[in-house]
């Protein structure tokens, strides 16, 4: 099954031909963040999703449980919790909305402490290494990383590595080596799906950063599978 691509809407994808553009290249997933948008151009991007060719699924990210009223009235289907950190957490949310596919976002000690417990909780998890960087040793997190992903891949959970994996295409039409090879090893540890933040949100390449991680999924996947 191939590598999904989860694509975050800000100022520069916000434009419906840049938008399409994305999707053509391989976005399989939009993600919405207040950090990138307002519900106002949010409501425009729903518009895009629902005209658009491809069947696109869409991420609503949200740090406080009052943003929820826009996930309701929009019937979303996926929810990422900022800093979960335990099953009780997401046990409140389910209350609020029963049907949402909460996607937990590991981003503390406290949320790796009680990861089990999380993942038996959530339809699935990201492993958000922006703030997961700043709670535990940078040496720390390739390791973990993997040990969190093989965990969700033994209970049949969705995995999303998220953050900074091909940050210098904000500013350059190509990332990096080892960007390029640190996207090949989300997937090499069994990653359902890898996140562009930054790149697609403010970058000035949008449509190449999609592109570009496509072509690595497509050639790692040819290696493993």
């Amino acid at each position: 099954m191939k590598t999904k691509i989860i694509a975050t809407i800000g100022p520069s994808s916000l434009s419906p031909s840049v938008f399409n553009q994305m999707a053509d290249a391989g976005m399989d997933f939009i993600r919405l963040n207040s950090k990138y948008g307002t519900h106002l151009q949010y409501d425009k991007v729903l518009k895009d999703v629902n005209n658009s060719s491809k069947r696109l699924k869409i991420i609503f990210d949200i740090s406080e449980l009052k943003s929820l009223d826009y996930f309701i009235k929009n019937n979303l289907e996926y929810l990422a919790l900022s800093f979960t950190e335990s099953g009780e957490q997401i046990e409140e949310v389910k209350k609020l909305v029963p049907n949402a596919k909460i996607i937990s976002k590991i981003e503390s000690v406290r949320g790796v402490k009680n990861y089990n417990k999380i993942l038996d909780f959530s339809w699935g998890v990201m492993i958000a290494r922006g703030d997961l960087g700043e709670a535990i040793p940078l040496e720390q997190i390739p390791c973990l990383q993997k040990s969190l992903a093989h965990k969700a891949v033994k209970k049949e959970k969705f995995v999303i590595v998220a953050t900074e994996m091909l940050l210098s295409m904000v500013e350059s039409p190509k990332p990096t080596r080892a960007e390029v090879s640190d996207v090949a090893n989300a997937i090499y540890d069994g990653a359902s799906a890898v996140m562009l933040s930054e790149e697609t949100a403010i970058g000035k390449y949008p449509i190449e950063s999609v592109d570009f991680m496509n072509k690595i999924i497509k050639h790692t996947e040819s290696c493993i599978f």
